[in-house]
């Protein structure tokens, strides 16, 4: 793969995350989902053993840090006073 079909696929990949935090954030606030259950999903979501290809491990890896980017957020929103 070359760097530009990398950038390309990269970039695509971070908009549709950004797209998804976005959407889970906004059926939060709106009391749709359960914001820190939903995250907790995400993190059991993938779990990857020694048979599994190498391609879960990162998965498993970029969903955690999605789901701690979701509660890191959360916690920005509610402030100190929460």
């Amino acid at each position: 793969m070359e760097d530009r079909e990398f950038d390309e696929l990269a970039g695509r990949i971070e908009g549709v995350a950004k797209m998804v935090l976005h959407l889970v954030v906004a059926l939060e606030d709106a009391g749709h989902i359960n914001g820190p259950q939903y995250a907790d999903g995400l993190r059991r979501a993938i779990q990857p053993d020694d048979k599994s290809p190498s391609h879960l491990a990162i998965a498993q890896r970029t969903v955690i840090e999605l789901a701690d980017a979701l509660d890191e957020a959360r916690a920005r929103r509610r402030g100190p006073a929460h």
